[in-house]
């Protein structure tokens, strides 16, 4: 099966959107910009969107193909750019970054798969872009060379587009400047994974950036790094097919991530490797796509190498994302999959579990304040016979005075952290036991140390459903919690799928909340079990479909 009609139908329609938002009236010191949601016009955008309208008008079959509707959008995006490029060569980031060489080789990357198709089209009326568009690439590339960056991605950004643009136009000096990076090493571990933990964004920044640097270079060890991080990928797939981020270090975390960027880099990866089972992986993630009515980005790609298109799919392809059970230990992290249920391990982070069932989710938190100790917090993640097992330990504190005469009696002047002693007090040692089970997980509880300690598990779900127990039945509404005393809670999401917990405790309604302890959700709904330390509990978590409804 082929997809070329349809990614091209879906960028025609993106140019058609594009250039309704697109500034002409030329008094306008933006001319030639296009508006984003805010009204605000952002000048990297500007490279993008010329490696899309580019793309389209140098397909045949694009209905944009030699447009002249489209050329004068082109002509006056290329004289936005000229008008707003820094005078070392690079653009703005508004939100945060300025003159900025890692985002503005983010944004030629982009330029560079409309160049590559640019040079492939033989036709006269298209020579009009191809001085400007070289020129914005030598102008803006040696900007990036001359510069820095901020964050580990932005290297390979940065290797990839000088490598590239030196072979565009002879600049010996950016492919040196590439090598300086590269000689640092790829930072992708054993696992597979990157520097930055972020399943929802940067994995696919980089394995983007991998492929590049092969296509630069033919250097295979990038393309295998791009392969073990998509291979690593099947563990962060939940049961409705998005993406775990609850674990990330970037702004993807927390955030509802499909993998819908992630086709053309399986299809690429497996197409460029001969690995057919990367690119079935691909065929995946497009009936997924196809399924939430979305198609995925990446037709330039297609468009560049017409030859992959639909490379190893296979309609009944079982993708091996359904039954994981793995531990990350450079990330902290655990997941449990079976099947439509999912459950994530979380070290050293008061959300410490996750469990979703099919797209209905809940969170779990332990609050049990000791002195500046707010919340249940791994400092151990291990993988056992049965499960995995989470130990933390916690003690009170309490500050001794100075065995000399201060200098000051101004107490925030005094170094209290690092020069005060301090006397321990109680200890709190707290191990959380995940058992894996049938259609979910066991979960023991068990504390040691302290007594009459107030604990509260916090089980927050997705609103929208309803919460039912022998006793009551009541709508899930944001911001809305219960203390349920004992036997089973069922919360249903609004799909029907439910999450059971099995069996419920309650000694007291404490509810204080100290500073610095994990929120309690505004956005959710929250089914609180209490007790007194020392603590022996278990509690199983099940996905499970309701047999009768209210």
């Amino acid at each position: 099966m082929t997809h070329r009609k349809d990614m091209l139908r879906d960028l025609d329609e993106r140019i058609a959107r594009l250039l309704s938002r697109q500034i002409t009236a030329e008094g306008d010191a933006r001319f030639g910009g296009f508006w984003t949601e805010d009204f605000h016009v952002e000048p990297r955008e500007s490279g993008f969107f010329l490696g899309d309208m580019v793309a389209a008008f140098v397909t045949e079959d694009s209905r944009w193909y030699l447009n002249e509707e489209l050329k004068a959008a082109i002509q006056r995006d290329l004289v936005y750019m000229r008008r707003h490029q820094r005078p070392g060569g690079c653009f703005d980031l508004t939100p945060c970054n300025y003159a900025s060489p890692p985002d503005t080789a983010f944004m030629v990357n982009a330029m560079l798969n409309g160049w590559w198709l640019l040079e492939k089209c033989q036709a006269p009326e298209a020579d009009f872009i191809r001085q400007p568009m070289y020129d914005l690439i030598d102008s803006a590339s040696r900007g990036i060379a001359a510069g820095g960056f901020h964050t580990p991605n932005h290297r390979w950004a940065i290797s990839a587009c000088l490598l590239c643009c030196g072979k565009i136009t002879g600049n010996k000096n950016l492919g040196e400047r590439a090598r300086q990076y590269l000689r640092e090493g790829l930072d992708i571990n054993a696992d597979g994974e990157f520097a930055e933990r972020s399943a929802g964004n940067y994995n696919q920044v980089n394995d983007d950036q991998m492929i590049r640097l092969y296509l630069a270079t033919g250097d295979k060890q990038c393309l295998e790094a791009a392969a073990r991080n998509l291979e690593m990928m099947y563990c962060y797939f939940d049961p409705d097919n998005s993406v775990f981020t609850n674990n990330s270090t970037r702004q993807d975390m927390g955030r509802k991530v499909y993998a819908d960027t992630y086709y053309s880099l399986y299809l690429l990866v497996g197409y460029l490797l001969g690995r057919e089972d990367l690119g079935r992986m691909a065929g995946f993630i497009w009936r997924d796509c196809r399924r939430r009515g979305t198609v995925p980005p990446g037709v330039e790609w297609v468009l560049l190498f017409p030859e992959m298109d639909g490379f190893g799919e296979q309609e009944d392809f079982e993708p091996p994302i359904t039954h994981v059970d793995r531990l990350f230990p450079d990330s902290a992290i655990a997941r449990i999959r079976e099947g439509n249920w999912s459950c994530s391990l979380l070290k050293g982070k008061a959300n410490c579990l996750y469990f979703q069932h099919g797209a209905f989710s809940m969170y779990m938190t332990i609050y049990s304040n000791l002195c500046d100790r707010r919340n249940f917090l791994a400092d151990t993640l291990e993988k056992t016979e049965k499960g995995y097992v989470m130990r933390s330990h916690a003690a009170g504190w309490y500050y001794l005075p100075f065995d000399e005469k201060p200098a000051t009696s101004d107490w925030w002047a005094m170094d209290n952290p690092r020069t005060r002693k301090k006397t321990e007090g109680l200890p709190l040692d707290t191990e959380l036991e995940i058992v894996k089970a049938a259609d979910g997980v066991d979960l023991y509880i068990r504390t040691s140390g302290i007594d009459q300690l107030p604990l509260r598990c916090e089980f927050s779900f997705l609103p929208g459903g309803y919460v039912r127990t022998k006793h009551f039945i009541q709508r899930a509404k944001p911001g809305e919690s219960i203390n349920v005393l004992d036997g089973t809670v069922e919360a249903c999401g609004p799909m029907g799928e439910t999450i059971l917990l099995d069996s419920a405790f309650g000694a007291h309604d404490f509810r204080d909340r100290m500073g610095g302890a994990y929120p309690l959700s505004e956005n959710h709904y929250t089914v609180l079990f209490t007790a007194y330390t020392p603590v022996d509990k278990k509690i199983s978590i099940r996905a499970t479909r309701m047999d009768r409804h209210p």
